[in-house]
């Protein structure tokens, strides 16, 4: 039985509201160089991962009970060059890292781009 996507748009209104924060830690987030370019809109739909896309450059994504937080750094969630991926929240049973892997290797596979770790800007 294969679960409804669901894709909720974020008004701006939204984006600043206090009740919506986001715990950064710098050091568990990766970025990535893109080639070619991503498009995560249609990337995702293929994937069929819940996500909520915050703006043009940043996404949340649910892939397998985990919250991954993608923002964009070159380009915009149609045209990604340049991204940095972080794990905000993963079950107990999972690593960052391990989560984060699988989710590059299935958007490898849909889209055809390499993911090039790079050092964050």
């Amino acid at each position: 039985m294969r679960l409804a996507t669901t894709v909720l748009e974020a008004r701006d209104s939204y984006t600043a509201a206090p009740w919506f924060p986001v715990m950064r830690n710098e050091e568990s987030a990766t970025a990535y160089h893109l080639t070619p370019p991503v498009d995560f809109r249609t990337a995702l739909e293929v994937l069929g991962d819940d996500h909520l896309i915050v703006d043009t450059e940043r996404l949340l994504v649910i892939h397998q009970h985990a919250v991954l937080n993608i923002e964009v750094e070159e380009g915009d969630l149609e045209t990604a060059e340049q991204v940095t991926i972080e794990v905000l929240d993963a079950p107990q049973s999972a690593t960052g890292t391990s989560l984060m892997k699988r989710f590059l290797e299935q958007l490898a596979t849909t889209t055809g781009t390499d993911w090039i770790e790079r050092s964050p800007s």
